[in-house]
């Protein structure tokens, strides 16, 4: 896929040398967010519909797309709202496990709501299917969810992706709420991490 040099945009100077090139520049992404916002009320339509964002990742997608949606929304007669919660998953040895939900204070509030879950990446898709099947547990009406990136890789369980902003090789890609080690996630653009960035990490683990 096309890269820009970093040296071409305004990187902060803590992170150059660790990235290889700009793949989604800040611009390229709010124009995709503003036809997937539109591709959203499109498919969901004139009708209530509350926002589940899945920190931290997704917070610089959300608010780009709750602003989008907003005007997309404009003459609906339901408003949006919102509510943030935050996914921690833990595995056992059977490829099975758990997701605990924090933040949230009372999901039973999502009982009989129209969900779109927001999230930044779904690479296994474990977390996101186990979370919408805890909404649908929960009296969830109907979910939906919206991906900033989709890696293609194979799945280990079958993950609704019913609007994907981006989709990627399976490459170590940072930027835009997508962090590694918890960096990264102030960038303006999506980029690909260099490769003595990720051996760099990798060996400090």
């Amino acid at each position: 896929s096309l890269q820009m040099p970093p040296e071409a945009f305004d990187i902060p100077r803590s992170y150059m040398g660790d990235l290889a090139g700009v793949v989604i520049p800040e611009g390229m992404i709010k124009d995709r967010v503003r036809r997937l916002a539109y591709d959203i009320h499109s498919t969901i339509g004139n009708e209530p519909l509350a926002l589940l964002c899945v920190l931290k990742g997704s917070y610089k997608f959300f608010t780009a797309l709750v602003d989008e949606l907003a005007m997309a929304r404009f003459d609906c007669p339901h408003p949006m709202t919102v509510e943030f919660i935050r996914c921690k998953s833990y595995e056992n040895t059977q490829s099975t496990g758990t997701v605990e939900i924090i933040g949230m204070s009372n999901l039973a509030e999502l009982k009989g709501q129209n969900v779109l879950v927001v999230d930044e990446v779904v690479e296994t898709g474990r977390t996101i299917a186990r979370l919408l099947h805890t909404l649908y547990e929960l009296g969830a009406k109907k979910c939906w969810t919206a991906l900033l990136t989709s890696k293609r890789v194979v799945r280990s369980v079958d993950a609704a992706e019913d609007f994907v902003a981006f989709s990627f090789p399976d490459k170590y890609i940072v930027g835009y709420g997508l962090d590694f080690n918890n960096r990264f996630r102030d960038l303006r653009h999506i980029c690909y991490m260099s490769k003595s960035c990720v051996e760099k990490y990798q060996n400090a683990e």
